[in-house]
């Protein structure tokens, strides 16, 4: 899962699915604290999403400060055209646009925002992500679809 969500993220030295995996484990499992209990598949998976979409969250944040350069403006040496049309290459600096557009989705529609949280973070197909959520293959590719669309909208919308 942890190689899936980075091959979709920008490449960096210091980010690694093991990495990823090691942070998930420490967060979800402190020694300090009892071990969660999980209901069934979908709580288990849509807490390491969480995990993960929030440490991702926070790795960017790092890498955004003042004294690792946060104030300098990135600018991208090949600028295509509708660099987020495609929600599933989303660079690490973006996770957190990801994360405030993902919570209002979340109000909107939650399933479609289970749905991008498992396609997205975890790499989960559409068959996978049906099986999670115990929702049909048809469904899950309609939530997909709306939530990618709804997602590109809000993050263009903080771009501008």
């Amino acid at each position: 899962m942890a190689g899936g969500k980075l091959s979709k993220e920008r490449q960096t030295a210091n980010l690694q699915a093991t990495m990823l995996v090691s942070e998930t484990y420490l967060r979800m499992w402190p020694q300090d604290k009892e071990p969660p209990n999980f209901e069934d598949r979908r709580h288990l998976f849509g807490s390491i999403a969480r995990v993960m979409e929030q440490y991702l969250i926070d790795y960017a944040r790092t890498r955004g400060r003042l004294k690792r350069g946060g104030d300098r403006k990135r600018i991208s040496l090949t600028i295509a055209e509708g660099e987020l049309k495609n929600i599933e290459t989303i660079d690490v600096d973006s996770v957190e646009e990801l994360h405030k557009a993902l919570k209002k989705l979340e109000d909107v529609m939650p399933r479609a925002a289970d749905v991008a949280r498992l396609r997205y973070l975890l790499g989960h197909t559409v068959k996978q992500t049906a099986v999670t959520l115990e929702i049909s293959e048809r469904t899950a590719n309609d939530d997909w679809e709306y939530a990618r669309s709804y997602l590109r909208r809000e993050m263009s919308k903080d771009n501008q």
